[in-house]
This record gives structure tokens, C-alpha cells and sequence, in this order.
């Protein structure tokens, strides 16, 4: 009786120190890498298809996909259109009133709020209370706004990331 489960490799002999899996797939890593294509700087139609609250960061996340341009990825033939990017709104922690901003200008918790009043304003919906904004996720009321959205570029880690700017409604 064979105790392998799905997904198991297949080991010629019995299974153990030394033992080698029966790879039986066919790749070549030198000659098949190819980087991810990225979304080129500049300004984008996208549609909001998912929002949710991430209790772990207190954000409010958007799914955002690329609809309605005529741009091609990094590639140079790869379309834009497709493409899921992802926006944060940071919502104030406890603390945030007693911690200035990178600036010295103003604490975390003004800087966050002022963010998302821009925001909230220029996508014409209402996020005024903790409140608003639980019914809003619940009742799924964004999902579906057109966006014109910014992409940046930033690099990390030696790494080039698409980055949304801004965001508004169209």
C-alpha cells in the first residue's frame, strides 16, 4: 500500500537522505527568465473591482484593473489593460496624535486624515466616519467606480515597482 498523498515526488528506491525526486518536468531558468513587464509611468482608465479592510496595517485597500488604454507594458507588447494594481488609504492609530510626521509639520494622525479627505473628495464618495466606511465595504458601494489613475515608478531592493500616485473618479 503506498503512503504518497497528491503533489508527492516520485523517488525511485526507498525515500530518505539521498534519495532523488523524479523530476519530470523540463526547464531551462537561463534560458526562459524573463522579468516581469512593468505598467510605464503615466496616466491610466481603471476600474475599482475589489476593496477591503486590512486590520493588520489599518488600510483600506483598492484593486484596481487597467480598462480602456491603448498602452503597452515595459515589454513592448504586452497591453496595460489587465493589469491589477493595488492603492492603500492609512487610517490613524492609536498614538498617531502624539507622533509628528516625516515632515515635523504636523502629526501622523492630521497627515492621514488630510489624505483621506483628499481622497474621499476627489473619488466623490463618502468616507467621513469609520462608520461610512464599514457600510461602504459591506455593501460592496465602490466596487465598479472608473478611475483615472498616476502610476510612478519606485525601485526597491534593486527592483522596479508600479506605484499609483492618485487616484480620482472619472
Amino acid at each position: 500500500m503506498s503512503t504518497s498523498k497528491p503533489g508527492d515526488f516520485d523517488y525511485p528506491g526507498v525515500p530518505g537522505e539521498g534519495a532523488v525526486p523524479n523530476i519530470t518536468t523540463d526547464f531551462n531558468l537561463d534560458d526562459e527568465y524573463k522579468a516581469d513587464p512593468i505598467v510605464p509611468a503615466g496616466t491610466y482608465f481603471a476600474n475599482v473591482t475589489k476593496v477591503w479592510f486590512d486590520s493588520e496595517k489599518n488600510t483600506i485597500n483598492w484593486k484596481l484593473v487597467l480598462d480602456g488604454n491603448e498602452a503597452v507594458m515595459s515589454d513592448g507588447e504586452t497591453p496595460v489593460d489587465g493589469v491589477a494594481l493595488t492603492y492603500k488609504n492609512w487610517l490613524p492609530n492609536p498614538g498617531d496624535e502624539h507622533t509628528p510626521n516625516s515632515s515635523g509639520k504636523s502629526t501622523k494622525r492630521q497627515t492621514k486624515i488630510n489624505m483621506l479627505k483628499r481622497f474621499a473628495d476627489d473619488m466623490k464618495i463618502d468616507m467621513s466616519t469609520p462608520q461610512m466606511i464599514q457600510d461602504a465595504l459591506l455593501n460592496h458601494e465602490w466596487v465598479g467606480i472608473r478611475t483615472q489613475l498616476t502610476v510612478t515608478l519606485r525601485e526597491y531592493e534593486g527592483k522596479i515597482f508600479n506605484d499609483i500616485k492618485s487616484i480620482k473618479a472619472e
